[in-house]
């Protein structure tokens, strides 16, 4: 029979294909930076790679279900992110291609899958974990460098998705890590720049949501670093003291986040 007579098969179905083989291959190469990581951390690494390994069959079972394999993906990556950034005194030098082939293998996925969204957002994820895990390490550059890459992805997916509450909010939140990567590595004035702009970006959420607790509260932590860094702190202190309180009023505070009505108010009191 004349294959060209045969009808197309749906684009979903070579797009799932696509996205399987894509998955498999990212995997592959999770598993080896896994290794690497196991060799070079040497102990204590058995359990992360049982999961590991765990994942990477369930994530190639559910190469027909994006969603549950993007969901393995950014559990993976997390998970060997913090082991490795939870490994105090270990040159990053030895780290850093071990994440560098995870972020190359994931960059290559976004280009696969037609810039999908989702894996923008796990890409920019990943990038702003690995930035925490090179500041846990004490490379300030890295982490600069990584924290950068994860805001400039989330910039241009909140650019492209511009009423799209969650994702303008994750370009605040890598905006607080790009600061404490900048405050760590000695540049200050940018950091208060990239605090700035995360408080900007979260008071314009909490003013579209008032309802959101967690919109308002980044209002708070933004203002809290932004004194903490010697911006203007009584006057920073003192809104996010304001704010705090009405917050309190409106039920809308967690116990631990009301403990920080007494932590704002020391921290005024020192400035008398």
């Amino acid at each position: 029979m004349d294959e060209s007579a045969l009808p197309a098969k749906p684009a979903s179905a070579r797009s799932s294909r696509g996205y399987g083989a894509a998955l498999a291959a990212l995997f592959f190469v999770i598993a080896i930076a896994a290794g690497a990581a196991a060799i070079y951390l040497w102990r204590g690494q058995q359990s992360a790679l049982t999961q590991l390994a765990t994942a990477q069959v369930q994530a190639t079972q559910a190469a027909q279900n994006f969603k549950a394999s993007k969901d393995a993906i950014d559990s993976v990556v997390s998970d060997l992110a913090e082991g490795l950034g939870n490994r105090a005194g270990l040159p990053p030098a030895g780290i850093a291609p071990i994440l560098g082939k995870v972020a190359g293998a994931l960059d290559k996925l976004q280009t696969k899958t037609g810039d999908n969204a989702e894996i923008g957002r796990s890409r920019g994820s990943m990038y702003i974990q690995f930035s925490t895990t090179y500041l846990a390490l004490g490379d300030a550059k890295l982490a600069v460098a990584a924290a950068r890459k994860g805001t400039e992805i989330f910039r241009a997916l909140a650019a492209a998705e511009p009423d799209n509450n969650v994702v303008q909010s994750d370009v605040g939140l890598s905006l607080e890590k790009l600061a404490a990567a900048l405050h760590a590595s000695g540049n200050n004035d940018d950091a208060i720049a990239a605090d700035r702009e995360s408080l900007q970006i979260a008071r314009a959420l909490a003013a579209k949501e008032p309802g959101n607790r967690q919109f308002r509260t980044d209002v708070v932590l933004a203002l809290w670093r932004l004194a903490a860094a010697g911006d203007d702190p009584r006057e920073r202190l003192t809104e996010a003291l304001s704010l705090l309180k009405n917050l309190k009023l409106a039920a809308l505070l967690t116990p631990d986040q009301e403990r920080w009505i007494a932590m704002i108010e020391s921290d005024l009191a020192k400035l008398q």
